[in-house]
């Protein structure tokens, strides 16, 4: 479906501009005349528009840090027994990201004038996480917005604890391998192309591996325009892809099926969906509406098609572990586990044991592959140079015995 830029009131008296999907003009019009909002203007997006975000996307959500920061200190004023409106207003004096402090105006504006807080963070469209809204408006319906807030927090730094322990992993071999292909690019654009020259003007009968090696040295000389070319093209186009929900769709699905990666690829978006869907179903929202906002919190677009259908199977009586097993993308854990919740009633629970296990599975595994990375890497780098170094010096010391002979 097109997508179109829309210019409208708000009920605080902000002007707001944001995108929207829809069939065409009429309809957006209506989707937003129905949320109450006064539309001014509703214009198809430029294609050109579309590329330009591409290449150069805007970043449009809130740091997670000043994101936990601020529920911290929003839900000590909330059990302090201070108003919504008041502990709002006491945290817009403190000094925060400009971006944040802008959001939190509207926000409190948004609760001024009637909107409930989940509805005004909802209506900050992709500022926040699309969790939060939901489990923040859980809270409002049982009256217990301190404990829904604290879990999410609990949620929040568990999976920023996940992210940081993968990144910590990572790191050392991102960097080693950086600096491996950095030396073989010196070596072929400016050490070897020197020795050429040395061979070429002694006129001596070079060795194969030497003519290999200044092949390959041509190669990187004459075709580092078109090497340059791909590697800025390259994420370009996966950025470009990722833009439609086709393409993302089929990236994903290539993703998942890479050795290795795509194994921790599952691990990773099978714990972050039952981890998701537990915080949701504890906190007293139905299945049906926790599957929706689940499927739309995943980042991999398989495991967001997938449990859209579950939600459709749900929805007409079917269980939630049959539905899951019917995706193809569950586990055979998470399908035993899930139907054990359903039967006991402790499906909450369940997930929150699957999803802890599957974080500690993909930590294991990361780290146990970046630990056989490193060697790998040393010994690939070892053998080039390796090669390299040969192909110098047997040319040199043919000609040092055609000299001496």
């Amino acid at each position: 479906m097109p997508t179109f830029v829309c210019r409208f009131g708000a009920a605080s008296g902000e002007v707001v501009e944001q995108q929207l999907v829809g069939v065409d003009q009429r309809n957006v019009v209506k989707q937003l005349e129905e949320k109450g909002y006064t539309v001014f203007s509703v214009k198809p997006l430029h294609p050109l528009t579309t590329y330009l975000k591409v290449i150069s996307p805007k970043k449009s959500k809130i740091n997670m840090r000043d994101f936990i920061t601020f529920n911290q200190e929003f839900s000590a004023l909330i059990n302090a027994g201070l108003p919504i409106l008041t502990a709002l207003e006491l945290l817009l004096q403190r000094k925060r990201n400009p971006l944040f402090q802008k959001m939190l105006q509207s926000i409190r504006d948004d609760v001024k004038t009637g909107a409930s807080l989940s509805q005004a963070f909802a209506n900050r469209g992709d500022y926040f996480p699309k969790l939060y809204p939901a489990t923040i408006a859980s809270g409002e319906r049982t009256g217990e917005i301190v404990k829904v807030i604290r879990r999410y927090l609990f949620y929040m730094e568990t999976v920023q604890a996940i992210k940081k322990k993968i990144s910590s992993a990572i790191i050392y071999p991102v960097i080693l391998l950086t600096m491996a292909v950095g030396m073989v690019i010196l070596l072929m654009t400016v050490i070897i192309p020197k020795f050429a020259t040395l061979f070429i003007g002694a006129g001596a009968t070079l060795p194969l591996i030497t003519r290999v090696v200044l092949s390959i040295s041509h190669i990187f000389q004459k075709g580092w325009p078109l090497m340059a070319l791909v590697a800025i093209a390259t994420p370009i186009v996966i950025k470009a892809v990722n833009a439609n929900p086709k393409g993302r769709f089929i990236l994903a699905k290539w993703r998942m099926k890479i050795p290795v990666f795509g194994a921790n690829t599952i691990r990773y978006n099978t714990a972050q969906m039952a981890r998701t869907l537990g915080t949701l179903i504890s906190g007293g929202i139905p299945i049906i509406q926790a599957l929706d906002i689940v499927a739309d919190a995943m980042s991999n677009e398989v495991f967001k098609v997938e449990l859209k259908n579950v939600k459709n199977k749900v929805l007409v009586g079917e269980s939630l572990w049959s539905s899951l097993e019917a995706t193809g993308i569950a586990t055979s854990l998470l399908v035993e586990m899930v139907q054990v919740g359903e039967s006991t009633g402790a499906l909450s629970d369940m997930l929150e044991q699957i999803s802890s296990f599957y974080d500690q599975e993909l930590s294991t595994s990361v780290e146990r592959y970046m630990a056989l990375l490193e060697p790998v890497i040393l010994i690939v780098m070892a053998f080039i140079v390796g090669i390299i170094v040969l192909s110098v010096y047997m040319p040199l010391f043919s000609m040092y015995n055609l000299v001496s002979g």
